[in-house]
């Protein structure tokens, strides 16, 4: 299991201008706002010495006092955001064919013409999918309010320290339905990238049955996750060194922060790009067309 991910690592490091495109694009989507956000941010600040203070270390009651005053300046990024949201994520799905064709052409050089050919092939198969993808993903969070109920009742009465280890059996299975999901995605856009003839609809419940039988691509999923998350870790432990006291280390800490965004831009491909060996290790059952004895219909058998 931990073969594939090592030879998938291998594969995607000779393809990192795939990686750069990738993080480019997300980077200039993020500057779109965190430019006029920062000015928004200088004006209402004026002489304030309100970030000054933030700048060396966070304190809640100072930003709460600065969006109190200032909050409405901001009020007009909110739609701005939402629309970004929906270009990111219309984005990551057109590039997710990309991704998918790079990992079949695993030995080979990172092509853009093959790039662009591939991320355009199943477009609104996988925009379509993302729509399954969103409304089960959000019954799941419904159904997960129960056991949030469930185990809030049993901590009441408690102290603060009870309650935490009360409400953490839920957080940890919503935890589990959304990277679930996420992993279900994953490898249906591959199933539909392999199956010209497989819609998103039944992609979806053959990745959800590929997957409870191979419990292994979640292991490999939190793998990944942990990974990004100790780089994360390791970049507070950076910024909390630095401080933010100079324009010098702003400067440093800027820098830290791209790194770290880049090695999680990585991650995220990684985790697409993986399913394909995945998948070819451990095929998914196929679907076989066979004639049957009148010749006039056609039966479909499953295999393994």
């Amino acid at each position: 299991m931990f073969q594939i991910l090592k030879n998938a690592f291998s594969s995607l490091q000779k393809k990192w201008p795939l990686v750069v495109l990738i993080y480019a694009v997300s980077f200039v989507l993020a500057f779109v706002v965190a430019r006029p956000f920062y000015v928004t941010i200088l004006n209402e600040a004026n002489n304030s010495i309100a970030l000054e203070q933030l700048l060396p270390k966070f304190d809640f009651m100072i930003f709460s006092d600065f969006m109190i005053q200032s909050g409405k300046a901001f009020r007009p990024f909110l739609p701005l955001i939402m629309i970004l949201g929906v270009v990111y994520m219309a984005i990551q799905v057109f590039f997710a064919g990309g991704i998918i064709g790079e990992a079949k052409a695993y030995s080979e050089k990172f092509d853009l013409n093959r790039f662009w050919a591939n991320s355009s092939k199943n477009f609104f198969k996988y925009a379509l999918f993302l729509i399954f993808q969103l409304i089960f993903l959000l019954c799941l969070i419904a159904f997960s309010g129960m056991f949030f109920f469930i185990f809030a009742s049993i901590g009441e009465g408690g102290n603060e320290k009870d309650y935490f280890f009360a409400m953490l059996p839920p957080i940890l299975i919503l935890l589990f339905f959304i990277s679930f999901v996420i992993v279900l995605g994953d490898y249906a856009r591959s199933m539909i990238f392999e199956d010209d003839n497989l819609k998103p609809w039944p992609a979806f419940w053959k990745s959800f049955g590929y997957i409870f039988k191979n419990m292994k691509t979640l292991v490999l999923f939190y793998f990944i996750i942990l990974t990004g998350g100790l780089f994360s870790l390791l970049y507070l432990l950076l910024e909390n060194a630095f401080g933010m006291t100079s324009g010098f280390s702003i400067f440093i800490v800027f820098i830290f922060q791209q790194i770290l965004s880049f090695i999680r831009t990585f991650l995220k491909v990684l985790s697409q790009y993986i399913t394909i060996p995945f998948l070819e290790k451990y095929p998914a059952p196929v679907r076989r067309i066979a004639p049957t004895e009148n010749f006039d219909d056609e039966n479909i058998v499953e295999e393994l």
